[in-house]
């Protein structure tokens, strides 16, 4: 066994290594791994915090109104049209018709009938129990005591779905989003606190 000192690549004189295999290395630490993880600290996390706060907006705004729009819109309510029988059939209406009176009404189809006829364009939207339905959507009669009217719908405002938890998962996506971009400068910020306090 030679008594030489080990070489300055860490082998002695018989270009063998002299320390155990599971030695851990002795040079300086490698200082890439830390460069990397400091650029994508500092620009990856906002970026996926940009783009989290992006998609939190695209999903929470329409979460939202789909909670409100029934209080600020018509929505489900149709709007139906009456105008007098004559005006509509010139030679008198067909007899496939259904007829109605308007005992035959519900309460709220009654109050849109009489809405609509007080409305300068004869429109009214249906707010109640829309029984009789079926026949306005293919048009109806609604014979009153001194006239008949002509009923049907003209316009359909269908709600607007949504999924249940589309309105907190959009909020939830948004803080998250803004607390990755946030972060960096944080960090910065009380690193540089640390060093002031341990100056």
């Amino acid at each position: 066994m030679s008594d030489d000192p080990p070489h300055g690549d860490g082998t002695d004189g018989d270009g063998v290594d002299p320390r155990p295999p599971d030695a851990p290395p002795t040079g300086p630490p490698d200082a890439g791994d830390d460069t990397v993880g400091a650029v994508l600290f500092t620009y990856g996390a906002p970026f996926v915090g940009v783009l989290l706060v992006a998609v939190g907006i695209g999903a929470a705004v329409p979460g939202a109104y789909g909670l409100v729009q029934t209080d600020i819109a018509d929505c489900g309510d149709p709007i139906v049209s009456v105008e007098p029988v004559e005006e509509q059939f010139d030679g008198g209406p067909p007899e496939s018709l259904p007829r109605l009176t308007p005992d035959d009404l519900t309460t709220g189809e009654r109050e849109a009938f009489q809405e609509a006829l007080a409305d300068p364009r004869g429109e009214a939207a249906f707010r109640d129990d829309f029984r009789n339905r079926p026949a306005f959507e293919n048009g109806t009669l609604v014979e009153t005591a001194d006239r008949t009217y002509y009923a049907t719908i003209v316009a359909d405002h269908p709600c607007f779905t949504t999924a249940p938890l589309q309105f907190p998962l959009g909020v939830f996506a948004i803080a998250l989003g803004i607390v990755g971009i946030l972060t960096p400068p944080g960090y910065r910020r009380l690193v540089a606190l640390e060093e002031r306090i341990r100056d």
